[in-house]
């Protein structure tokens, strides 16, 4: 079922407007319908068949009434019947003996295979909801999905009471079971001590869970300090000994969040066995979570503490040229010194030269690490003292633990010196400075190895804490070995992968074997230029745009007319309802549909409260601040954009617009308050920002998006937002270089996914070659002198589908297992392995980029359409993202998908507008209407939209679609005025 089918289960009276697309998808028969229909023994009577089978279909409910007929259904029936359509009164007539309106229900319902719920399925139903109750805690989207369930099962929608009291039974049963869970792992004195705890205050004046609840406000030593109090009081409270293993992330996170969303005062009155799952939940979350906060602020103060030294190192460059200049006078007064005799004025130049450094190669890490020694501030020890009491793991001894070990030992001693015995070797570049007479020298320089060894060890997982959501281990991550044991056949068939790698590596080598030898000769035919710095392309010569497309679009947009945002809102929200499903239901007033749509723009265009409130009439900041904390939903808003993205793509002017399995992947960068910690310096505007990935398809629209820190590699979050979204089916990605690494092309390869980069310097690149691969002799220059070895992925292969199918699964997503495999984690056996299957994929990809112009020519009009995308959501965005959109993930991913969704409305009301248009061309330039001609029209023409001023929204234009229960539509209005 589809998403914009919805909205539609359950009604009991026919809308008050249908569009031509209902009209098709609901009300147009089967030739066994029609029959049936036909066999009716008057006009009236196949009339009123009709319309329930019709009805049943769009709503899975029976038409109890006919009150209101739109006059666009009586025409579109007796158009596909060839009926005389009567008036409203004579089919009332119809209905007024209750057994002709059963029995057209019910033989409407046998037509359709629908049945009446029985005692059994309804047992069935609380059977299937207790396992998706605890997955999907929103009771509207729970409503929704019985409500699909009963749809799918051809079993018809009688109300909604006995729905909720299904839901209810299935959730009593469900928290049951999990509570004897809890009960299992935990005892129960643990479980009143925790309760009781939750209800004591904190020293600061807050509740001890207010306190738990409170994100860092900024990248501080105190802040990383405060986070670090609450790991240790929660370890106190024994929450860290009893992790309660049996019950999901997913299922803490919920119950710890409908905690942190209460006041402690109404906590105390929820019933006993709610409130101890939430206690239990809420203080596991709050210690993964503070855990998690610890080590990403401890990775980032590491991050920074380099980034400073090399800064220092740069800016000192004059000082060491001023020193030179030194050094040159004193060597020439030297030299002019008659009076020194030869010994003596070698030995003065000696000490002339020791002075400016003598032998040592002054390379910049050398001298950052130095520069690291001499502005080692007061914080790194502090940090490290902290880091200490952390429980870090690994599978084998690991030289950061050991190294982290011998610092507790040093700093209980009270003795700030290094011992004669370096206790844990952290690598040649250390030695020296390690070996220093001055000792105290030497522990700063243990501490800052430490903290860039720990750093390192971190990001590539091989050290971990238990207790974390983001650094966790590696094997908690993946499917377990005995469940991989039980379904690897299923998993190797689903992932269409062979048993023996050969069959995988085999065919690799051969394609990329003839991709060279087409190289070569696009070389010899003079297509493209080898020689050693690389492969060199003639520069593709701009598309001319044919004066026919100047035409046809200056006739589409003539025809299109402009529009305020509130309006093209409005428009996309009467055909896709975006708004019902933001809200889970029908909106019971005008005022809740308005509060909808502030909501929406309050957090895709980081408008406060008060200033949403101040633009839209009649709403008070409370209110508004309301509809956020409400609509600040991921799922609710994924739902909604896959409704109107649906929606776009229905027309058929978007099937000119591009292939249907290709997409682009693009970060979006957008300025915050500098405090938050998430925020990050962009390169290019130099101001505090956070990133937004985008995943825009070929066809236009956005069907993914997600939030991301400046920074970090984004191989991760371009696989994920393919891997994670069902609405289209995308067999090739378009990157650029921050989105593509080596081993994430092997995985995309394993997933099915193509990954297409635009390189930075495409031409500069090395191609890979196997032992036994024949090179041609013109490509020899250009062969890098590393050969790929993709037999190395034998040994591993197992333990590599086993790591794909987990990624596939969303066991682990791909940002944590690219994340975990990145350069970190070079020299282990499953990362070389994919590095280098992933250095074939690239030579292979590189050969098609220089030998193909059209595929080269498609990749980039692909992340073209990315960076038009970005220029609309700046022009939507309004302000900088405030800081309490910054304190928790599920806020800030509310941002990213509120301004995607906004972006695909104005898309998709621009790809109707235009759709619209084309139907009122003459003919003379209908003619020009060709997909050659459409695919240089974009859907985003933002200067037909007025993004600023008054949000006045026309509420009485789509109140009949988007609020059929308020009627009669005047009276309501009246009552407003």
């Amino acid at each position: 079922m589809r998403y914009w089918q919805t909205p539609y289960l359950g009604l009991r009276s026919i809308p008050k407007e249908l569009n031509q697309f209902e009209l098709n998808a609901f009300f147009t028969y089967s030739p066994k319908e029609q029959r049936a229909i036909l066999a009716k023994r008057d006009s009236l009577h196949r009339l009123g068949l009709a319309l329930q089978i019709g009805f049943i279909r769009m709503t899975g409910s029976v038409l109890a009434a006919v009150k209101v007929v739109p006059s666009e259904l009586w025409a579109h029936l007796g158009k596909t019947l060839g009926i005389a359509t009567p008036d409203i009164a004579s089919l009332r007539s119809l209905y007024r003996r209750q057994r002709t309106l059963f029995t057209h229900q019910n033989a409407a319902m046998e037509i359709l295979g629908f049945v009446r719920m029985s005692e059994h399925q309804r047992r069935a139903l609380v059977r299937h909801l207790r396992v998706e109750v605890l997955s999907e805690f929103d009771r509207h989207r729970l409503m929704t999905h019985v409500k699909t369930w009963l749809y799918e099962h051809g079993i018809l929608i009688e109300g909604e009471r006995p729905l909720k009291s299904a839901i209810d039974v299935a959730l009593t049963l469900a928290e049951d079971e999990l509570s004897g869970v809890l009960r299992n792992d935990v005892p129960a004195d643990v479980l009143d001590t925790w309760t009781r705890a939750c209800a004591e205050s904190h020293r600061s004046g807050l509740s001890f869970q207010e306190w738990l609840s409170q994100a860092p406000r900024r990248q501080s030593l105190p802040q990383i300090r405060e986070q670090f109090e609450r790991v240790q009081h929660l370890t106190q409270l024994g929450v860290a000994s009893h992790a309660i293993p049996s019950v999901t992330d997913h299922i803490k996170r919920h119950y710890a969040q409908a905690m942190a969303d209460r006041p402690p005062s109404v906590s105390q009155r929820i019933a006993e066995t709610r409130r101890t799952i939430e206690v239990a939940c809420f203080l596991q979350a709050a210690l993964c979570t503070a855990t998690d906060r610890v080590l990403a602020m401890t990775r980032q103060h590491v991050a920074d503490l380099w980034g400073n030294g090399m800064r220092a190192v740069v800016q000192s460059a004059e000082a060491r040229a001023r020193t030179l200049t030194t050094f040159a006078k004193e060597v020439r007064e030297l030299a002019l010194d008659r009076s020194l005799r030869e010994e003596d004025l070698r030995a003065a130049i000696l000490r002339v030269v020791e002075q400016v450094g003598g032998g040592k190669k002054l390379s910049r890490a050398h001298l950052t690490r130095e520069q690291l020694l001499v502005q080692n501030n007061r914080h790194s020890r502090p940090l490290l003292k902290m880091l200490c009491a952390l429980p870090f793991e690994s599978v084998a001894p690991h030289p950061v633990r050991q190294a982290l070990y011998a610092l507790r030992e040093i700093y209980l001693q009270r003795k700030p010196v290094l011992p004669e015995a370096i206790p844990v070797h952290l690598g040649k570049v250390w030695d020296e400075m390690l070996a220093d007479p001055d000792r105290q020298r030497a522990l700063l320089a243990f501490e800052v190895s430490t903290l860039l060894a720990l750093r390192r060890a971190l990001k590539n997982g091989s050290v971990y804490v238990a207790h974390s959501f983001s650094f966790r281990s590696r094997e908690s991550m993946l499917i377990s070995p005995a469940e991989w044991a039980r379904n690897r056949t299923h998993h190797y068939a689903r992932l269409k992968l062979p048993r023996d790698p050969k069959e995988f590596t085999g065919p690799l080598v051969e394609e990329v074997s003839k991709q060279l030898q087409h190289l070569n000769k696009a070389a010899q035919a003079g297509d493209v230029t080898v020689d050693r710095t690389g492969v060199h392309l003639p520069k593709l010569p701009a598309e001319d745009v044919p004066e026919a497309v100047v035409v046809l679009r200056d006739a589409l947009m003539e025809r299109m007319g402009a529009e305020e945002l509130p309006g093209v809102m409005m428009e996309v929200d009467s055909h896709t309802r975006f708004s019902w499903t933001l809200l889970g239901r029908e909106p019971r007033s005008i005022d809740e549909l308005r509060l909808v749509y502030a909501g929406l723009l309050a957090h895709g265009t980081a408008l406060s409260a008060a200033d949403t409130a101040r633009m839209m009439p009649g709403l008070s900041a409370d209110a508004v601040n309301q509809s956020m904390r409400w609509m600040a939903q991921e799922k609710r808003l994924r739902e909604a954009n896959a409704a109107v993205f649906e929606y776009m793509h229905g027309h058929p002017i978007a099937e000119s617009w591009g292939r249907a399995d290709l997409a682009s992947a693009d970060m979006m960068s957008r300025e915050t308050v500098k405090s938050s910690p998430l925020a990050r310096r962009d390169p290019r505007t130099k101001k505090k920002s956070i990133g937004i990935y985008t995943h825009i398809h070929d066809r236009w629209g956005i069907f993914y998006d997600q939030p991301i820190v400046l920074g970090e590699r984004q191989a991760g979050v371009a696989l994920e937002g393919v891997l994670r979204q069902s609405t289209v089916t995308i067999n090739q990605l378009a990157v650029d270089t921050h989105g593509q690494t080596e081993f994430g092309m092997s995985l995309g390869k394993s997933l099915g996914k193509d990954v297409c980069p635009r390189l930075r310097d495409a031409s500069a690149h090395k191609l890979y070659v196997t032992p036994a691969m024949t090179v041609p002799e013109g490509l020899r220059s250009v062969i890098a002198k590393n050969r790929a070895h993709p037999e190395k992925v034998e040994s591993v292969w197992d333990e590599w589908v086993r790591m794909a199918a987990s990624t596939h699964l969303g066991k682990a997503s791909a940002v944590d297992i690219l994340s975990r495999f990145g350069s970190a984690a070079a020299g282990e056996q499953l990362y070389d392995a994919g590095v280098q299957i992933g250095r074939l994929l690239l030579t292979l990809y590189l050969c098609r980029w220089f030998t193909l112009p059209d595929f080269r020519r498609e990749i980039l009009r692909s992340l073209n359409h990315g960076e038009r995308v970005h220029v609309l959501e700046h022009a939507l965005e309004t302000g900088k993202v405030p800081r309490h959109q910054m304190s928790h993930n599920a806020r800030l991913a509310s941002v990213s998908s509120s301004i995607t969704l906004l972006s695909n409305i104005v898309m998709a009301w621009t790809t109707t507008r235009m759709q619209q248009s084309l139907a009122t061309l003459p003919a003379d330039i209908a003619t020009l209407a060709v997909p050659e001609n459409l695919r240089h029209i974009a859907p985003i023409q933002e200067r037909l939209v007025n993004f600023r001023g008054l949000f006045l929204f026309p509420i009485e234009r789509y109140m009949a679609r988007l609020l059929p229960t308020l009627q009669p539509v005047r009276s309501v209005f009246r009552s407003i005025r």
